[in-house]
């Protein structure tokens, strides 16, 4: 098992974070740039103001960052693109598509503001479904880091593969840490099991992994014992992760925040199902419709995939 907070226990922010990692990997790479549609200045203003020189910002124009991007990437840069998840997704996702993922240019993109995080600025601004888009983009990878000091590792793993990435960095503010170490290994394409439990499984991705976590440490008190599972990287899957829990545990609680349709559970129960496992799966996380405005916490409780949610949703696949 390893040692992770509670839920709220520690709460980090990954901009910050970030923003110290990414001026010292300016300094290590002189390939390296970042390009931002008007979002440098509120997310990492120290490597902005000190690293002027590797820092393009494009104005609102998500679509010119891609382009420019996927230019640099052909000249032999290193280039990744910052901006809100919902606007570079959808906005721009024909520019990422032909002219990133179709020329497998070496573009990584990091993402934030996803799922429903923005809850004041209801849903022009979520990013609910922008896993399933990007997915679906022949070489690209997606990872959707489990807390804000993961999201250093995404980053750095992301420079070493030579191909377009996708990082989905949650809000960038204010979330709950999960793990108390960072010695853990985070490998692409490689799940990791937090805590293992008989009763069944529940598997997340982003910021949903601490409440999981956090669900299965109060259901293992009611006496049913989870196994959790961070699955950071989306695409590719931990195929065998998932084949493995299906066949040895046979019930499946997915979470994430994002469309309950066309992201991890469908991945997950699509897995299963074309390998004709018996085991059932339940799928928690955004349903078909439009959020309204509110807090995040708020959102995830109204919607069923909080940690109330994830605790019913157990106990139900259990009976």
């Amino acid at each position: 098992m390893i040692e992770t907070y509670n839920l709220g226990e520690c709460i980090r922010s990954a901009r910050p974070i970030m923003d110290e990692v990414i001026m010292e990997y300016t300094k290590q790479n002189d390939k390296f740039y970042l390009i931002s549609p008007d979002m440098t200045r509120a997310a990492f203003p120290k490597f902005m103001n000190t690293c002027s020189d590797r820092n393009i910002n494009v104005g609102i124009a998500e679509t010119a960052a891609v382009d420019i991007a996927s230019g640099m990437a052909l000249e032999g840069f290193l280039p990744y693109v910052y901006g809100m998840s919902a606007f570079l997704s959808m906005r721009s996702f024909e520019a990422i598509r032909t002219n990133v993922g179709y020329q497998n240019h070496n573009v990584k993109f990091i993402a934030c503001n996803t799922g429903v995080s923005l809850g004041m600025l209801g849903s022009t601004h979520y990013a609910m479904e922008d896993l399933a888009l990007v997915s679906t983009i022949p070489n690209m990878t997606v990872i959707c880091p489990g807390d804000p000091d993961q999201t250093v590792k995404a980053f750095y793993a992301a420079a070493e593969i030579d191909g377009p990435v996708y990082i989905r960095m949650a809000n960038g503010k204010n979330e709950s840490a999960v793990y108390k170490s960072q010695d853990y290994e985070f490998k692409i394409g490689k799940g990791i099991t937090i805590r293992e439990g008989e009763d069944l499984a529940l598997i997340a991705c982003g910021v949903m992994v601490s409440y999981a976590n956090e669900a299965a440490k109060r259901l293992a008190e009611q006496g049913i014992n989870a196994t959790v599972i961070d699955m950071h990287t989306i695409k590719p899957l931990d195929e065998e992760l998932v084949l493995k829990v299906a066949k040895n545990i046979g019930k499946i609680v997915t979470v994430e925040d994002h469309f309950k349709a066309c992201g991890l559970g469908t991945k997950v129960a699509s897995i299963v199902a074309e390998a004709g496992i018996p085991c059932k799966v339940k799928k928690l996380g955004i349903p078909d419709m439009y959020p309204g405005f509110g807090p995040f916490k708020d959102h995830l409780e109204f919607m069923g995939y909080g940690t109330e949610g994830i605790i019913d949703a157990a106990k139900e696949i259990v009976k």
